[in-house]
């Protein structure tokens, strides 16, 4: 598709003597002649970065641009750096694929150019209508492996593993790491208020977003319902943690901008997996990240970005089966405090206290409480409930209940 697109803005730049550039639909580069004339700043931000602002998007589109058939004008905006220029849309069966645009900063474009423009933007539809039915087929292909490869039966991944391999979707002999990006309810509830099409398009886009600054056939990708499934070799992000929890915030910045206006929370949660060596791991990879992805769902201190190895006991309490996280498995001195104080300080200044270590200085530190207001809330716990808080035993059972009933919404 380059050479074919790069043949057309070269041809049609020669015809105009003006420089031609294809964006596709969401303003990226695709196709750019040489530049030998001084451009605005828009077309260098589009160059060097193949992208532009979406305020240079956002004016763009305000132009007509979404609902024209033939070249129209797009005014400067010398606020945007934007100078005058022609915009010839690009469709075909229908389709807009894209626009073709040469600058024309001091705007002498007559019939003639318009309509080599045009006739352009013509070809440029075909080649990309081609393109496009043939990346849909080799989408679908994309997303029947990875499928497969998440899959429970062992031998059908070791098989799919060599075919995504043989068919260049992934660099050999590579380990890799899945993420898995998903809206929720403050309540951390997977959110239902978006519908399933919507949420699925999102999905879709935010994924095509992140991919773009990864290298080629270092990722793959799957829209599943509810989520999304990332998946990157880790040689491509040398898997160094502050890279990898980039590529993570990329995610979820993407489907938040994807969703916004269209689902009713204001939350985006991405789960990481840890690495695993051969793609044949990449399952388990996937259940990590769901996992990661779910607890922080319920639980928002943990984050909005979660990897797997810093869910500490929720790592082994998500393995629990959900029904039988219930209260009457709860410690009866951790019963009796919800039963009374369940939205009260005293289950913070419980699970604090614990969560330190029992660290009387720490947990007074963390809840911003005189010393003596502390021991006065531990000596209330402690006839409250009959608990012993000097005992390991008791502890250890207390602060266990405390994270269960956390995952269990109970609190």
């Amino acid at each position: 598709m380059s050479t074919q697109l790069q043949d057309i803005v070269d041809t049609l730049a020669t015809q105009l003597k003006r420089a031609v550039a294809i964006d596709d639909p969401r303003l990226h580069l695709l196709a750019h002649s040489p530049h030998r004339e001084p451009v605005d700043k828009a077309r260098l931000a589009s160059i060097m970065n193949r992208d532009v602002s979406a305020d240079v998007v956002d004016y763009v589109q305000s132009t007509g641009v979404l609902h024209a058939v033939e070249p129209v004008r797009v005014p400067a905006n010398p606020a945007l750096g934007l100078w005058s220029r022609i915009c010839a849309p690009i469709r075909c069966e229908g389709l807009l694929l894209g626009y073709l645009f040469f600058i024309d900063h001091d705007e002498t474009c007559g019939p003639h150019e318009l309509a080599l423009a045009a006739s352009a933007a013509h070809t440029a539809g075909r080649v990309l209508y081609q393109q496009r039915l043939l990346n849909e087929v080799e989408r679908a292909r994309e997303r029947e492996l990875v499928q497969d490869l998440l899959s429970g039966d062992p031998a059908l991944r070791q098989n799919v593993a060599a075919e995504i391999i043989e068919r260049g979707h992934l660099e050999p002999n590579q380990g890799v790491v899945v993420a898995v990006a998903q809206p929720a309810t403050p309540a951390g509830i997977t959110d239902r208020s978006t519908p399933a099409g919507d949420l699925r398009f999102a999905v879709t886009a935010a994924l095509d977003d992140v991919r773009r600054g990864i290298s080629p056939r270092h990722s793959m990708q799957l829209d599943r319902p509810g989520h999304g499934v990332l998946l990157i070799d880790t040689h491509d992000l040398a898997i160094g943690r502050r890279t990898l929890r980039d590529v993570a915030a990329n995610l979820r910045t993407a489907l938040t901008k994807r969703l916004t206006g269209k689902s009713s929370t204001n939350r985006v949660i991405v789960g990481v997996s840890e690495p695993a060596a051969t793609l044949v791991q990449a399952q388990e990879c996937y259940q990590q990240a769901k996992t990661a992805a779910h607890v922080a769902s319920v639980i928002p201190s943990l984050g909005d970005i979660v990897f797997w190895s810093d869910l500490g006991i929720y790592q082994i309490l998500s393995q629990v089966p959900p029904e039988s996280l219930t209260k009457g498995t709860l410690h009866r001195a951790v019963t009796r405090l919800l039963d009374t104080h369940k939205h009260g300080p005293l289950v913070e200044t419980l699970e604090t206290y614990l969560d330190h270590a029992g660290d009387a200085a720490a947990t007074a530190k963390a809840l911003s409480l005189h010393r003596s207001s502390l021991y006065y809330r531990l000596d209330k716990i402690r006839k409250l409930t009959g608990a012993d808080l000097d005992s390991g035993h008791d502890r250890l059972a207390l602060h266990l209940s405390l994270k269960i009933a956390r995952l269990a919404r109970l609190l």
